[in-house]
C-alpha cells in the first residue's frame, strides 16, 4: 500500500532545502573520508563486458558474494541490484560495473583494509565464475551497443533521455568506472570554499589520474576516455556547476538555485519510479506534476541525478577520477584528504587557483581528457601544478596524522607525476610495443 503523504512531507518553502545542507555540518574533530571504488567486469576468456544475467553475470556474482558476509539484498522489481552490510555497500552501475562504497573512516588505513578485503573476496568469486575485475576507467573491448543494460528503472529513463542531451551519455552509463571521495564540512563557508577549490583543481585531478586510453580494443587517442565521455553527456546536469562558482559570495542558496533549474528525470512513490522529464524542479515545486506535489524525498532523488565534477549533498563528493589499479587506488582519497582537511593546505591550493576564471577552467576541463598532464595552463605546465599540489597534500597528511604515515599512498602517483606521466601514459607506452589486449587485461586486473 502506498504511503499517504501529509503536509509535513511536502516542500512548501525553499528554507526546507537550505535546512538539509545546514543540518549536514559537522565538527572538524568528527571529519571522516568515504570512498566509492568502481571496477569493470570482463569475461576472462573474451575480455568482453559481463552482463547482469548468465553464468558469468554480475547477478551470479552477487548471489555468491552474499554468502560470505552479513549482506542484505537491495531489490527492485524482484531483481537483486546490490548488497549492503556492516563493511559497506555494493551497488551496480548501468553496465553492471561494480561499485563498493566503504563506510566513512577517520584514517585512510581503515579504508585501505576494507578495500583490499573486498578485492580479495570478489577476486576469488570472479575467478570461480570466469570473470576478471579491472581497475581502469573504461571498458577496453566492449562498447555500450553490446553491453546489457541493468534492469533498474532509473537507468531505463536515463538511457532514453540522455541521447537527447549529448552524444556520449550512453558511453558514460555503460562503459565507464571511477573512484569518488567524500568529505565533510564544518560550515556553509567551509563547504563553499572546498567546493570552489575542488572545482578549481579538478582538471589537474582528471589529468593526474587519467587511466582509460584503451577502448574497443585499441588506443582511443584520449588518456581519459571516461572524462571525455562526461564532456558530452548532459550539460544541464554535468560539469562545473555555475559561472558564479569563483564568486566568493556563492553559497548554499546559489547551489540550490542551480539544482532547481536542472531538468528532472523521475520521482518515486513507494516502489514505483515515475518518469518526470520535461520540467525543472523549480517548475515542479510551483505547479506539481499530474497528481503529484514536490516532497523532500523528491528533492533527495533529484540531487542524485545531478552529476557535476564536484557534488554537494550532506557531504562533498569529488567525482572526477578514473578507476585505478590496486597500487594507485588509495592515492586519490589520500590526495583529496591532504588538500581539503588542513587549513594551510586548503589555503595554498586556493592560492594556486586564484584568478582562475570559469572560462579558463572550462578550457582545461575540455583539453585534459586528451592530453593528460602534457599541456600548459597560462605560463605553467600542468605537471608543475600537479607536483605542487602533491607536495602540499603530502605535507598536510604528515601534520594531520603523525601517528600514521598516510603519505605512503601518494608515493606511486608522485613517481609518475615527477616524470610528467599519468597511468594512461604507461599503458600507451606498453601498448605501442605490442598492441596486446591480453597483456593490458593482466596489467589492469585487480587481484
Amino acid at each position: 500500500m502506498e504511503k499517504i503523504l501529509d503536509k509535513s512531507d511536502y516542500i512548501t518553502d525553499k528554507s526546507q532545502l537550505y535546512e538539509y545542507f545546514f543540518k549536514s555540518v559537522k565538527n572538524k574533530a568528527d571529519f571522516k573520508t568515504g570512498v566509492e571504488f568502481e571496477k569493470l567486469g570482463v569475461s576472462s576468456g573474451t575480455f568482453r563486458a559481463i552482463g547482469y544475467k548468465g553464468p558469468t553475470g554480475v547477478l551470479e556474482f552477487l548471489n555468491r558474494l552474499k554468502q560470505f558476509d552479513d549482506y542484505r539484498e537491495i531489490m527492485e522489481n524482484g531483481n537483486i541490484l546490490g548488497l549492503t552490510g556492516t563493511s559497506g555497500q555494493i551497488t551496480l552501475e548501468p553496465g553492471s560495473q561494480l561499485e563498493y562504497s566503504t563506510q566513512p573512516f577517520k584514517n585512510l588505513k581503515d579504508i585501505e583494509q576494507s578495500y583490499l578485503k573486498f578485492n580479495e573476496k570478489t577476486g576469488q568469486i570472479a575467478e570461480d565464475i570466469g570473470v576478471t575485475w579491472l581497475g581502469c576507467g573504461i571498458q577496453p573491448v566492449s562498447s555500450y551497443e553490446n553491453i546489457e543494460l541493468l534492469p533498474k528503472e532509473r537507468y531505463s529513463v536515463m538511457w532514453d533521455y540522455l541521447p537527447s542531451r549529448g552524444s556520449r551519455g550512453r558511453v558514460m552509463m555503460k562503459e565507464t568506472a571511477g573512484i569518488q571521495t567524500s568529505l565533510d564540512f564544518s560550515s556553509e563557508e567551509d563547504a563553499m570554499r572546498k567546493l570552489r577549490v575542488a572545482l578549481g583543481i579538478s582538471p589537474v585531478i582528471t589529468a593526474m589520474f587519467a587511466n582509460s586510453p584503451v577502448r574497443e580494443g585499441k588506443l582511443s587517442g584520449y588518456k581519459s576516455y571516461r572524462a571525455y565521455g562526461w564532456l558530452d553527456t548532459d550539460n544541464d546536469r554535468c560539469g562545473l556547476i555555475s559561472r558564479k562558482i569563483f564568486d566568493r559570495t556563492f553559497n548554499f542558496a546559489d547551489y540550490i538555485e542551480v539544482l532547481l533549474d536542472v531538468p528532472m528525470l523521475f520521482i518515486q512513490r513507494e516502489r514505483r519510479l515515475i518518469n518526470a522529464t520535461g520540467r525543472t524542479f523549480k517548475e515542479y515545486m510551483k505547479n506539481g506534476f499530474k497528481t503529484y506535489r514536490a516532497t523532500m524525498d523528491d528533492w533527495f532523488v533529484h540531487m542524485t541525478t545531478f552529476f557535476p565534477e564536484i557534488r554537494l549533498k550532506n557531504f562533498l563528493e569529488i567525482r572526477n577520477c578514473d578507476s585505478q589499479r590496486a597500487d594507485l587506488a588509495m592515492a586519490f582519497p589520500a590526495f583529496v584528504k591532504g588538500i581539503m582537511y588542513h587549513e594551510d593546505a586548503l589555503a595554498q591550493a586556493e592560492e594556486i587557483i586564484e584568478g582562475l576564471s570559469w572560462e579558463e577552467l572550462s578550457i582545461l576541463r575540455n583539453e585534459v581528457p586528451k592530453n593528460g598532464l602534457d599541456m600548459k595552463f597560462k605560463k605553467y605546465k600542468l605537471t608543475e601544478i600537479a607536483r605542487e599540489l602533491l607536495f602540499i597534500a603530502e605535507h598536510s597528511l604528515k601534520l594531520q596524522t603523525p601517528e600514521y604515515d598516510e603519505t605512503t599512498y601518494l608515493q606511486k602517483i608522485k613517481e609518475l607525476v615527477s616524470e610528467g606521466k599519468t597511468p594512461a601514459d604507461i599503458i600507451i607506452r606498453n601498448w605501442e610495443s605490442g598492441h596486446d589486449i591480453t597483456k593490458f587485461i593482466e596489467y589492469s586486473r585487480l587481484y
